[in-house]
């Protein structure tokens, strides 16, 4: 077919919608009567099929299968279940007087200009592919009827066919759609278009869908068969699943019904009478279901006739034109024209509204724009639009130019899809969540839309898929463990919309809502309620004029005249900024609209003077805004009801319903007092209906106490206004009441102690008047109770004994302290002490003071009693200190002479542990020599036993004498810092041995710690505590190991042996004292270890303590102070290889003993294993016998 020709079509039918628009402007009336409007509504919400669902969904079936249904699951679902949403969005706008989704989303997060222009650049950007998926649907399909579909190619740009449908479409959306000012105004011309526009998209798509399975194959039936015949289409068309990408192509879909430009418009903003939403409940559904009944058909037709080359998206065209139908062709050409100039038209005229309101007026507002003179605005707020138009049109076909249809029809448009969707949670966030704060609004649209450009915009524009190889969005990971088939569409859209929705949340949760905020929440999130009549003024506002006159500027003398009369003459400045801001907002937007107005009310108050400038320098923070007036209320203590000349409920903060018990629905605007008198009403409130109801009493202020069965009692004070009504303050005096009942009954108590103690007590003012008597004062004046009460006190005590007593309180009332006695002959007392006490305010001045008088007569004759007694007492000291003069002088004889018999024992426990031990040292080694000169003949065991009663009686004496030293204060600590580790090792050193010949595991923990002790002495505890653990531990291990206590340090000896029980704790220190479960072949201790342990630990002054339990083991632990300086431990040494007597044979020993019966034993030893020994009594005698001996000795023993 001829290009002239199908451009000719083409304008002819665009004329046709030009002409059907035209006859629904001129009869509006008829259009909105009877069924007709709802069915109009609802067609023209099938704008929202484009080119998209007239040419890419046959393409999206014949590659995906039937997942080309999932963009209407989407619209469906909030149509059907969400129609309480709708309903909610579409009161909300029209009480707003909303011109956009932009304009809606500003107007409830504050009328915010930021989030405006957020909204608007978000959408602008997200729809531009869209826009460009339309023209090049529609440059497809004209290529297709004028070259063939072979033919296609890309032109010049001044010849390209998408360049043209471009502009065209910018002339006929200027013409359609921008032609007033109010963008909130119906459109009922363009409305009835779409719609008639959605009836020839679904006649064309039907006809072609009949067409190809009833004349092309003989029905459904023919068409399953041959594609079960080919399993390679029958692969292809049934791969649908449930899975991420069916969840966020349904998510997608949802939000975009919501918040595409075209849709909120032609969903929200025309929207007329509640019945066209239930309408369109069940129709558009219904019309989406009719609109894709055949594409699965066009799908397996065009795999089976066309092949898998042929371009998918154009099946619905090429299938008419494979079979030779020319009249069909072009009837498709026109449905999916009608489909994308229906798009393109509103989508352009709602962005070209958003771009003017929320984008260019504020920065010409902000210029001085509506400064400059007293013409018209409107014709260059169309002008803008126009422009805009342009612009948007323009930029499409640049995109379109640069992707140059290398991504399919179905692909561009999710990918609009997901940037529109970032308008979402803000959108229904702020419907439902009254916190929700712009901040976090900017912040979400802001994080969504950035991962937008970068998963999408940006790949399409660059032609480069960098985000491919990210886990995130790349096909190489799994998203969240889901699969790693995952495309990454649904990456992008998963992640763009949490952090979209983890950022609204966030940031609105941190953010502070002012009193715009709450206000558009309410007005929001709270139920949508009509507009309550304003108060009227009694003079009209002083801004009426400028007002009016700027509203003209906009929408027209005519029209403004009209919005200025009635009512709105007697609004105040207020209200009446209100309402001109909603006139405004629907032709300029909420944002826009708040800049011009309070410019305007700025304006007019600078002319008032500079002090009314400065207390309203903007309508928003002088006249709506309270928020701190509404904080103070409500975070004060007392509860505050304001009720107006009606006796009506005009405010109150949260006490007030707190603090009368009240219960939240029931306190509203406008409710009368009697209704809070009532059943259910607040605590004492019928009082103050009666007090009101008094003409006299309702004009003087009020104080009311009222206690509830609670208990609790509420001060209420009412403070009358000068117009009428009155102020009641509720105030919670529980607390104070309670305090008063408890100073009186502190008083009553205060009056039975004073008035029961022997004293008399009495407190005098400055002008020297009784303020405070008891009993007893009252008694001894001769006066009744209460008749002191301010009676001066020269009156009272009477002249004579005024003036003894003037000096004294002259004194005190000048600040002195003033003791005293005095005769004051009273119940039979004949001599006081006065007490004057000066009592003082808080500057330091004497205000008055206290007087107490005491009975001393007994006192002072007691006291000469006293003085006697002393004296006799004296005497008898002086007899008795010469007494123990003389037994001081004995008992000093005694103690010398014990110190003196304390240092013999001393002496003799020396010489004893020298003399008593020595002969027992030469017996073993004696019997040392004998077991092993004798070797293996019978009389060996009897020479082990004698060894061993040696040994044992050795180590009795030496026990007895180490206990005789302790106990007889012998043995002096030398305390020093040491090394703990060393004096661990070196006391586990010889029980090593006989732990290994045991099967016993002895261990030691190195320690770094140093401890301020005698070594040798712990040491010596330590080895009679790991003796014990040795010798009572049949199996398992013995620890030794240091733990630190703060400043102190434990060393712990740990066992696995029988345990003991715990009422033997105290008993095992006894000396003698041993206990059972010992190991049966080895000989029983003596019993004097531990006591031995005890009396060491007592002479360093460190604790020991013990814990066990039967048959679990014992923990012994001695406490030692830890020293400030470390000391390093000596490394240790390596263990030497025991010599046995073979080995020393030849070798040259010396030893040296005073006691010769050592020197011969050891002698007779050595000389046993091959030895030559030499002997000396003493230095000297060394001496010469090494010289004797010609050379050194090898060995050395003393």
């Amino acid at each position: 077919m001829a290009d002239w020709l199908l451009w000719l079509i083409a304008l002819g039918y665009l004329g046709l919608l030009f002409a059907v628009a035209f006859l629904g402007d001129r009869s509006p009336a008829y259009w909105r009567s009877g069924l007709r409007e709802p069915a109009v509504y609802a067609l023209s919400l099938a704008v929202y099929c484009t080119s998209w669902t007239f040419y890419g969904g046959v393409g999206r079936a014949a590659s995906h299968g039937l997942d080309f249904t999932l963009i209407y699951v989407g619209p469906i679902l909030v149509i059907t279940l969400g129609f309480p949403m709708m309903r909610k969005i579409t009161r909300v706008a029209r009480e707003q007087n909303i011109t956009s989704v932009a304009d809606f989303i500003a107007a409830r997060y504050g009328k915010s200009r930021v989030i405006a222009a957020a909204a608007t650049l978000i959408a602008l950007v997200g729809v531009l592919p869209y826009i460009a998926l339309q023209l090049q649907a529609v440059s497809l399909s004209f290529g297709a009827l004028a070259t063939g579909l072979d033919g296609r190619g890309r032109a010049p740009v001044w010849t390209d066919t998408a360049l043209h449908v471009a502009l065209t479409m910018a002339v006929f959306a200027i013409l359609f759609g921008v032609r007033h000012v109010q963008a909130n105004e119906r459109h009922q011309g363009m409305i009835l278009a779409i719609a008639f526009e959605s009836l020839v998209k679904l006649g064309a798509i039907l006809a072609a869908g009949a067409f190809v399975t009833f004349g092309m194959f003989d029905g459904p039936g023919d068409l399953t068969a041959r594609l079960l015949s080919m399993p390679a289409l029958q692969a292809r068309l049934e791969g649908f699943s449930v899975g991420p990408e069916w969840v966020s192509i349904t998510v997608m879909s949802a939000l975009a019904f919501l918040c595409l430009p075209r849709q909120f418009h032609v969903g929200v903003v025309e929207s007329g009478r509640p019945a066209d939403l239930r309408t369109a409940r069940w129709l558009f559904p219904a019309y989406l279901g009719a609109i894709n009944v055949f594409v699965p058909a066009f799908a397996v037709a065009g795999l089976l006739l066309l092949g898998p080359a042929a371009d998918p998206d154009l099946f619905v065209l090429s299938l008419p034109m494979a079979a030779g139908d020319p009249l069909l062709s072009l009837a498709v050409f026109l449905g999916g024209l009608s489909a994308a100039t229906g798009m393109v038209i509103v989508e352009t005229v709602a962005l070209s509204t958003m771009i003017s309101n929320e984008l260019v007026l504020p920065l010409l507002l902000r210029g001085g724009m509506a400064a400059r003179g007293d013409g018209a605005l409107g014709p260059t707020v169309l002008r803008i639009r126009r422009i805009a138009i342009f612009g948007i049109l323009l930029l499409a076909y640049a995109y379109h130019a640069v992707i140059g249809g290398s991504l399919p029809l179905a692909s561009i448009g999710l990918i609009a899809f997901c940037a529109v969707a970032q308008l979402g949670p803000a959108l229904i966030a702020g419907l439902y969540w009254r916190r929700a704060h712009r901040h976090g609004a900017v912040a979400g649209m802001a994080g969504g839309f950035l991962v937008w450009v970068v998963v999408f915009l940006a790949p399409t524009l660059t032609g480069v898929n960098w985000v491919s190889s990210v886990p995130l969005f790349g096909v190489e990971g799994a998203l969240w463990g889901i699969g790693d088939d995952v495309d990454t569409l649904t990456r992008g859209a998963f992640w763009s919309l949490v952090l979209n929705t983890a950022l609204l949340v966030v940031v609105s949760r941190l953010a502070w809502a002012g009193e715009r905020d709450r206000e558009q929440a309410e007005a929001f999130v709270g139920p949508v309620v009509e507009a309550r009549q304003k108060p009227q003024a009694t003079h009209r506002a002083a801004a009426f004029d400028d007002l009016k006159t700027l509203v003209a500027r906009f929408i027209g003398p005519d029209r403004a005249e009209l919005a200025f009369g009635g009512a709105a003459a007697a609004l105040r400045d207020r209200d009446l900024a209100d309402h001109t801001e909603k006139l405004l907002s629907g032709a300029i937007g909420a944002a826009s609209a708040r800049i011009m107005v309070a410019a305007t009310m700025r304006r007019h108050r600078t002319a008032i003077g500079r002090s009314q400038t400065l207390l309203r320098q903007a309508s928003e923070a002088i006249l709506f805004n309270r928020d701190l007036l509404s904080a103070t209320l409500d975070n004060i203590g007392q509860g505050i009801g304001v009720f107006d000349r009606d006796l009506r409920l005009a405010g109150w903060n949260r006490r007030f319903v707190e603090i009368l018990g009240l219960a939240e629905p029931q306190v509203g605007i406008g409710m009368p007092l009697q209704a809070l008198t009532g059943p259910g009403g607040g605590l004492g409130l019928s009082v103050l209906l009666e007090e009101q109801r008094d003409p006299d009493r309702r004009r003087r202020p009020h104080s009311h106490e009222r206690r509830g069965a609670d208990g609790r009692v509420l001060e209420l004070q009412t403070n009358p206004m000068p117009e009428g009504g009155f102020v009641l303050v509720c105030t919670d005096v529980t607390e104070r009441v309670k305090t008063l009942d408890a100073l009186r009954e502190s008083e009553r108590r205060i009056r039975i102690y004073t008035d029961n103690v022997p004293v008399l007590i009495a407190y005098v003012d400055r002008e020297q008047r009784y303020r405070f008597t008891n009993r007893p004062y009252e008694q001894a004046l001769g006066l009744e109770r209460g008749e002191t009460d301010g009676l001066s006190i020269r009156t009272a005590l009477g002249e004579q004994r005024y003036g003894r007593l003037k000096p004294y309180i002259d004194a005190v009332l000048a600040g002195r302290h003033q003791v005293f006695e005095i005769e004051f002959a009273a119940a039979g007392a004949e001599l006081a002490r006065g007490t004057y006490i000066p009592h003082r305010d808080g500057q330091g001045r004497v205000i008055g003071f206290f007087t107490l008088y005491q009975d001393v007569t007994e006192q002072r004759r007691a006291e000469a009693v006293l003085r006697e007694t002393a004296e006799t007492l004296e005497r008898r000291v002086a007899e008795r200190t010469s007494e123990l003069t003389a037994l001081n002088e004995a008992l000093a004889a005694a103690k010398a002479a014990a110190e003196a018999a304390n240092l013999g024992k001393t002496r003799f426990l020396a010489a004893a542990s020298h003399d008593l031990l020595q002969p027992f040292h030469a017996a073993r080694l004696l019997t040392a020599t004998l077991a092993e000169r004798l070797g293996r003949k019978a009389e060996a065991p009897l020479v082990g036993h004698i060894d061993s009663s040696l040994a044992t009686v050795e180590e009795l004496l030496q026990a007895l004498l180490e206990i005789s030293k302790l106990d007889a204060g012998a043995v002096e600590p030398q305390l020093r810092a040491a090394a703990v580790d060393e004096i661990l090792r070196m006391a586990v050193l010889p029980f090593e041995p006989i732990a290994r010949r045991r099967g016993l595991r002895l261990k030691v923990v190195p320690s770094s710690a140093t401890a301020l002790t005698d070594p040798a002495l712990v040491r010596r505890i330590v080895q009679n505590l790991v003796s014990n653990a040795v010798r009572y531990t049949r199996e398992g291990t013995v620890l030794v190991g240091c733990r630190r206590r703060g400043d102190a340090l434990a060393i712990q000896v740990w066992d696995t042996g029988p345990g003991i029980p715990p009422e033997q704790f105290s008993a095992i220190f006894e000396e003698f004292r041993r206990l059972g479960s010992g190991r049966e072949d080895e000989p029983a201790g003596l019993g004097l270890g531990l006591a031995i342990v005890e009396r060491i630990a007592a002479r360093l002054g460190h604790r020991v303590t013990v814990r066990s339990r039967p048959g679990r083991g014992s923990v012994f632990e001695v406490v030692l102070p830890r020293a400030e300086t470390p000391v390093a431990a000596r490394p240790a040494e390596a263990p030497r290889r025991r010599s046995s007597g073979t080995d020393l044979a030849g070798r040259l020993v010396l030893c040296v003993d005073n006691d010769r019966a050592i020197l011969t034993a050891t002698r007779l030893l050595l000389e046993g294993w091959g030895c030559t020994v030499l002997t000396a009594a003493d230095a000297t005698a060394a001496r010469e016998a090494v010289e004797a001996a010609g050379r050194v000795p090898d060995m050395l023993l003393l």
